[in-house]
């Protein structure tokens, strides 16, 4: 019997797909329960506060077991709905790319935000990928369970996804990913992953569909993929 423990991946954001008793909007964020020390973390918050915290609460959270967000780009609608996060949780701890702390500092002055540069454990077995990218610079969020496997979470991608995916194959064996994948092409890059679940701003969702029939998931408001 596989006692293996799991990662819970909520998603409680995107705009291309929705369950019943949940909103939409547009953006993502994903709420992810971390087996490995009972915690709550919101991976990006959409672009509308309220329809984030609605969705939260129908999966029986509530914003006050959230300890940390992971921003993954400054745009609204992965950065939007923060404001009502800390509004609603003003203990939370805000993780940015260091190239943006300090305007998330002066808009979110009484919380503590943690410019991440490199890549670094936030919570056992959750890493964020550090700031990637030069124009845009983004992060990403590893999740790693006890057989060296990895679970990628990411926001747009704008530096390409590619590059997060390499650095999540130097820490293990990449079985899913999520995510807005924006105009990803080089497909080679999603061989051997199980679980692709392209949404949010991904351009090619068709595509990748048709590559990868057998491995790509639908991503829908509502859905809990465990890892």
């Amino acid at each position: 019997m596989n006692t293996e423990p799991k990662f819970k991946i909520h998603i409680v954001f995107d705009n291309r797909c929705v369950r019943n008793g949940f909103l939409t909007g547009f953006g993502f964020s994903a709420l992810i329960r971390n087996p490995y020390t009972n915690n709550y973390s919101l991976f990006d918050t959409g672009g509308d506060g309220n329809v984030l915290i609605h969705n939260i609460r129908q999966f029986e959270v509530n914003l006050n077991q959230i300890k940390n967000v992971v921003i993954s780009h400054s745009h609204f609608d992965h950065s939007g709905g923060l404001s009502e996060v800390v509004r609603h949780n003003p203990n939370i701890k805000i993780y940015v790319p260091k190239e943006t702390q300090a305007s998330f500092q002066r808009k979110f002055s009484q919380q503590e935000i943690i410019g991440v540069e490199q890549a670094e454990e936030i919570e056992k077995n959750m890493i964020t990928s550090g700031q990637i990218g030069s124009s845009i610079k983004e992060e990403a969020l590893y999740l790693k369970n006890r057989s060296q496997e990895i679970f990628l979470i990411v926001g747009c991608t704008h530096p390409g996804l590619e590059k997060f995916i390499i650095k999540a194959r130097t820490m293990g064996n990449l079985k899913g990913i999520i995510g807005g994948f924006h105009g990803f092409r080089k497909y080679s890059y999603l061989e051997g992953i199980e679980i692709i679940g392209a949404c949010h701003c991904t351009s090619h969702i068709q595509a990748i569909k048709k590559r990868f029939p057998n491995h790509y998931k639908q991503i829908c408001v509502g859905d809990t993929i465990s890892f």
